[in-house]
């Protein structure tokens, strides 16, 4: 992990530089330092995230910092790989990391617009600075942006949650399976929006389609059939996969 030492407390976020905010987390109060010592008294661990209320993003950053080192170094030190800075270098890490490494959520005080605390099973990210109130999360979204891991098919629907391609949630007894990346809202539930969520009805495998941008390729996982309905079962090996099965057979595991 990224560990930083200073004389003063650090905040849980701050500007880092246009476009990027460096996130704190694991805050230590070493106490008072002797002479030549004093910027040891307080350590953290960080990571640099894109300036985004998309707490999804953050939980990725915190994955990378602390089982891709190597990585994380060269998102801080801005460093570009063949022309792409690293902090735009997406990754797939399979197991994410704890939301645990949050701070819990208070149940009173100010909180500021990009915080991230830890809370049930998952974290909440503050979406508006304010004073925190009686109410839950789930009770004031509009303050609230929301993480849950994604590993159970039983996880209910609830407004707030920032949700990907592929992932699935319960609402009224059935359950749904995610068509496109969205935050849920009020008026957007998965029985009234067919354009982004469909009834799971089992596993459906569908035939290999030419994908037309990152928006549709194919996830770490995705399985297809290729080339037609009758032929076999192709599983990507890889996240953002946009080649077909002969195009890029590394890409492909059949199955």
């Amino acid at each position: 992990m990224m560990k930083t030492n200073s004389n003063i407390q650090f905040p849980k976020t701050a500007r880092w530089k246009d476009g990027e905010t460096v996130i704190y987390v694991n805050h230590k109060d070493n106490g008072v330092q002797p002479a030549g010592e004093e910027g040891k008294r307080y350590e953290a661990d960080f990571t640099i995230v894109k300036d985004t209320d998309d707490i999804t993003g953050a939980i990725e950053a915190f994955t990378r910092m602390t089982t891709d080192p190597v990585q994380d170094q060269l998102v801080v030190d801005n460093i570009e790989i063949n022309g792409t800075l690293a902090i735009d270098i997406k990754k797939d890490y399979p197991t994410k990391v704890s939301s645990t490494i949050f701070p819990p959520l208070p149940s009173s005080g100010t909180l500021k617009v990009g915080e991230i605390y830890s809370y049930g099973s998952g974290a909440v990210m503050v979406r508006q600075s304010h004073e925190r109130t009686i109410y839950t999360p789930e009770q004031t979204p509009a303050l609230f942006s929301f993480y849950r891991d994604n590993a159970s098919a039983t996880i209910a629907w609830m407004t707030g949650e920032k949700v990907e391609k592929g992932w699935k949630r319960t609402y009224n007894g059935k359950t749904y399976i995610v068509l496109q990346a969205h935050m849920t809202l009020n008026g957007w539930e998965p029985d009234k929006t067919p354009a982004l969520w469909k009834e799971d009805m089992g596993e459906e495998i569908p035939v290999w389609v030419q994908p037309t941008g990152a928006h549709d390729a194919y996830r770490l996982g995705a399985k297809v059939h290729f080339p037609t309905i009758t032929d076999p079962v192709y599983e990507s090996l890889i996240d953002n996969n946009s080649w077909s099965p002969i195009t890029y057979p590394a890409g492909w595991k059949k199955i």
